[in-house]
């Protein structure tokens, strides 16, 4: 199992310019959080018609006739960090050896 880090927002992240964000390359995670959302909601305006009810629309299947519906967005991200290497966590039997020669 790999360790999932749960970032809060204030982490500052560093990143190479190759792959920046329109902030730079050093921001506070919360900074790419709301940088994803705004590119979301600028390439779709109406934004809550499409997240919450659907926009009117219709689908063409090879073979089948027009069917018309409600075309709905959902979206669903997760960024993930994954460290080069993993923290070291203490042995459960750190404190047995640790009474057993003690020092």
């Amino acid at each position: 199992m790999k360790n999932q880090i749960i970032w809060t927002g204030d982490e500052v992240l560093s990143m190479s310019a190759a792959v920046s964000f329109k902030h730079g390359n050093m921001m506070k995670f919360r900074a790419i959080d709301q940088s994803i959302k705004d590119s979301i909601v600028s390439n779709f305006p109406n934004y809550i018609d499409w997240t919450h009810k659907g926009v009117p629309a219709e689908i063409l299947e090879p073979g089948k006739d027009w069917q018309k519906g409600m075309l709905k967005l959902v979206i669903s991200y997760q960024v993930e960090f994954i460290p080069e290497t993993a923290p070291e966590t203490p042995s459960p039997l750190d404190d047995l050896r640790s009474q057993l020669n003690p020092e």
